[in-house]
């Protein structure tokens, strides 16, 4: 059966290095946005298997996304990035519902295995 994994980062490279790390993963299906209002549009639309999500995006920040996705009650799977190495931030996302933590740069194989782990395969 195949997954929706939902990509969100402003950054392209990032956007492009993270989709080339899951396009391995079985049967996955991507897609990609550049701002947090995108994807919170998108989940309304179609609640993913998988959100990977960047913490400083414009328009609506990755803490911000969390928040509207846990007000909204949506339950699902997220892998939050960021470069950001205060602890209150990290603290943040865990209570707004993260399900994995990632610090930036991004290693392949600890997004590898979570994604993996995250989507039971």
């Amino acid at each position: 059966m195949e997954k929706t994994i939902y990509i969100a980062d402003d950054s392209a490279v990032t956007r492009m290095f993270i989709t080339n790390i899951v396009k391995d993963v079985p049967s996955v299906k991507i897609f990609e946005f550049t701002n947090g209002e995108e994807v919170v549009t998108a989940i309304k639309r179609k609640i993913p298997d998988l959100l990977i999500l960047d913490s400083v995006m414009p328009i609506k920040d990755g803490l911000s996304v969390l928040k509207e996705l846990k007000d909204l009650n949506f339950n699902l799977p997220i892998i939050f990035c960021t470069a950001d190495i205060q602890s209150t931030t990290k603290e943040k996302a865990i209570q707004l519902g993260i399900s994995e933590f990632v610090n930036k740069p991004i290693q392949k194989d600890i997004i590898f295995d979570k994604v993996n782990m995250l989507l039971n395969l």
